[in-house]
């Protein structure tokens, strides 16, 4: 999004009461609204302090994932104002973080006032998402179906992973109503169907119920907590960082400790018969099952769908740079899809007027591990301590290479010299 010239136009309205309350109600409901579908980041207060000065006001924010504390002023002397706040868990949806976008650009160019702005906010926050339970039960059945593909498994595997899809969202559906135990909701879904995987592996001897858990997990792989995180460290904003790092790490132990518990349990009570392996798909079937997996993820951060070629798009091109990446060695693919990931995405936000989280949210799960990171910890759980050991090693490189790569794409993108606010909201 292009610099309008027009950030004065609001400075020169009165400053009566009314004004500075409107302005102020306006400020407070557009960062809790843009946390709320677009996460915390760094560049998120930059873009909210930059709407402050528009609006001819002074301002300091304090926030973080968890909490917001903002302060508001005329000058030293008149209209000061205190905003403390717990943030709730975010919610992804890229079709109401689109229009808080576009509303940001109407208040930028002096459209809109701060009171209608606050209206508008309001009604974007009553609109319905445009997936339903039933576009989205399907998605987690696609994302099954198309990660088990990604990770070359059999064709049973990848039937059994995405069946267990739909049961985790049905399982997610029903432990969301007893809010209690909402913080275990990791632990609890990936314990049910990592059992339900186990006793699959007695009807259908051959398959592997590590990966198809991983197949109908691959949702809540915490994939841009773990890349973000180290970012946030970088540009100053530490606290975020430090809580971003901590809820992916959370998130993956209850992950890894769901796993280990239902699958532990389900071989104690269904002793497994040693089978033959079963035939893996030929790799040529991943191009087929990439935009399958992306619409998937597409659909569950709330794309819209006249968007979504964008992030099929993005995906092919970042799977074809992971394969030209890894015929030099086993992290340099992921390194060089990331970069690839990056510079689309900031391109594509600039071009096609898109919060850049609506391309780098969907694809980013395809450059995260997940099975080999359960499987490296399983070794250890069995004993065998020196492959453990080796496997965890892989996967740690392998997330670095995608910080790494991240950094090059945001430093590749803005060569053009023009700043950027990477906010997920506004492209300048």
């Amino acid at each position: 999004m292009t610099d309008t010239g027009s950030g004065n136009t609001m400075k020169s309205l009165p400053h009566d009461s009314c004004h500075f309350d409107d302005s102020v109600r306006f400020i407070t409901a557009l960062i809790k609204a843009i946390e709320l579908y677009g996460g915390h980041s760094h560049d998120i207060c930059k873009t909210v302090e930059r709407i402050i000065g528009v609006l001819g006001l002074h301002g300091e924010i304090l926030a973080t994932p968890n909490s917001l504390i903002i302060a508001l002023w005329l000058d030293e002397m008149h209209r000061q104002t205190v905003h403390i706040a717990t943030m709730p868990e975010t919610r992804y949806d890229m079709a109401r973080l689109g229009k808080l976008r576009d509303l940001i650009e109407e208040i930028e160019c002096g459209r809109i006032s701060p009171a209608d702005g606050l209206t508008r906010i309001r009604e974007i926050e009553r609109t319905p998402s445009i997936y339903g339970n039933r576009l989205k039960a399907f998605a987690y059945l696609l994302a099954g179906l198309s990660f088990g593909v990604l990770l070359g498994l059999s064709w049973l595997d990848v039937l059994v992973g995405g069946t267990l899809g739909i049961i985790a969202f049905g399982v997610e559906l029903y432990v969301s109503r007893f809010s209690r135990v909402d913080y275990a909701r990791e632990l609890f879904i990936a314990a049910f169907v990592t059992f339900l995987a186990g006793i699959f592996d007695v009807l259908l001897p051959g398959i592997n119920p590590m990966a198809v858990t991983v197949c109908a997990l691959s949702i809540y792989i915490p994939g841009f907590g773990l890349t973000i995180a180290p970012r946030e460290i970088v540009l100053g904003d530490t606290i975020s960082g430090i809580i971003y790092f901590m809820k992916a790490l959370f998130v993956s132990v209850k992950l890894l400790l769901g796993t280990f518990l239902g699958l532990d349990i389900a071989h104690y009570l269904f002793p497994v018969a040693i089978a033959d392996p079963i035939p893996k798909i030929d790799p040529i079937f991943v191009w087929v099952f990439i935009p399958l997996l992306l619409v998937s993820m597409g659909i569950l951060y709330g794309v819209l769908p006249e968007d979504l070629w964008l992030v099929i798009g993005c995906g092919l091109l970042v799977w074809a740079g992971v394969q030209a990446g890894n015929t030099f060695g086993f992290w340099q693919g992921t390194f060089l899809g990331a970069i690839v990931l990056t510079l689309y995405a900031r391109i594509a936000a600039r071009r096609c007027k898109i919060p850049i989280s609506t391309v780098l949210l969907p694809v980013i799960l395809i450059l995260v591990p997940g099975l080999g990171f359960i499987q490296a910890l399983y070794m250890f759980n069995t004993g065998e301590v020196i492959a453990g050991i080796s496997g965890v090693f892989h996967e740690f490189v392998i997330v670095f290479a995608i910080i790494c790569g991240v950094f090059v794409g945001e430093i590749l993108g803005s060569w053009d010299g023009i700043k950027k606010q990477d906010d997920g909201v506004k492209e300048s």
